[in-house]
């Protein structure tokens, strides 16, 4: 089609210019991914969704939607597009970005490299633990990165994150394990094993529990509403759980709405004194 001929027809308010060089035909209702993708392709062929809006994308874990669009440029090219500044890189290989939702954006290593700073500790952490869940070649790659890029800050601060997780992190099984296994770490708890199998006198397998002091006898079960809620399930769980006490366990469950209650704090001080275990 003509330059001239989309001229006319933005002219005569057929099609809408939102940002220079992009023409929005009016086929679709707008939206917060719609206008990302506008200025990814107004930034130019070498642009890509970062920061908070490519963790969005990725779908990090309790990553809100962010008001403003991050999109990110090489060093010395143009910073600024319509309203938006852009942001920009000295250095970003080509195995750094890939596509989320047709649109061009940094992946999640490299994401969370570019939020290493200005983003508070335990959501770094959160992110984190919860990509290393999903992925079980994130946490290499991250460390990779910080290799590559060793001028960029924060660094540091996020080598020390990876130094921190669990050694058997892969093993979480959904987000709100991340969150209570998160909790445990920050509340000093004594070291634990996940997904650990709990087995009868005779050594037949009984249950795996997400969280476990085995040397004390502790578990830590973690409910999703989502599953858990189902009375099925629930039958099962009670059934389940009244078996490892019978064998000697003591068992603690949660919820992600224990996070903000005394259910953690108590038990890490119970099994800090001593008072949970073996008699």
């Amino acid at each position: 089609m003509s330059a001239r001929t989309i001229t006319a027809r933005v002219a005569a308010a057929a099609w809408t210019e939102p940002l220079p060089g992009v023409i929005d035909l009016g086929t679709h209702e707008r939206t917060w991914r719609r206008d990302l993708q506008g200025l990814v392709l107004a930034a130019g062929p070498e642009a890509w969704a970062s920061h908070d809006t490519a963790a969005h994308l990725h779908r990090f874990l309790d990553a809100e939607r962010p008001e403003r669009l991050d999109v990110t440029v090489f060093r010395g090219r143009h910073t600024k597009v319509g309203d938006h500044r852009l942001r920009t890189t000295a250095s970003l290989g080509a195995d750094e970005v890939t596509e989320a939702h047709g649109i061009p954006c940094t992946i999640p290593a490299r994401t969370v490299l570019d939020l290493a700073v200005g983003t508070d500790l335990r959501t770094l952490e959160r992110y984190v633990a919860d990509l290393a869940r999903r992925d079980a070649g994130f946490v290499e790659t991250l460390v990779e990165l910080t290799d590559r890029h060793r001028r960029l800050p924060g660094r540091r601060r996020l080598l020390d994150v990876v130094a921190r997780l669990p050694g058997d992190v892969g093993r979480l099984g959904s987000p709100v394990e991340v969150l209570i296994v998160q909790e445990l770490i920050r509340l000093g708890a004594p070291p634990f094993v996940l997904q650990y199998q709990v087995r009868d006198l005779g050594g037949a397998p009984v249950h795996r529990a997400d969280v476990a002091w085995p040397d004390r006898f502790v578990l830590l079960e973690i409910d999703g509403a989502a599953y858990h809620d189902l009375r099925d399930v629930r039958r099962k769980d009670e059934r389940t759980r009244a078996r490892m006490g019978a064998l000697g366990w003591y068992v603690e469950v949660v919820r992600r709405a224990d996070l903000h209650t005394d259910v953690l704090p108590g038990l890490v001080r119970r099994l800090r004194r001593g008072e949970l275990g073996p008699a």
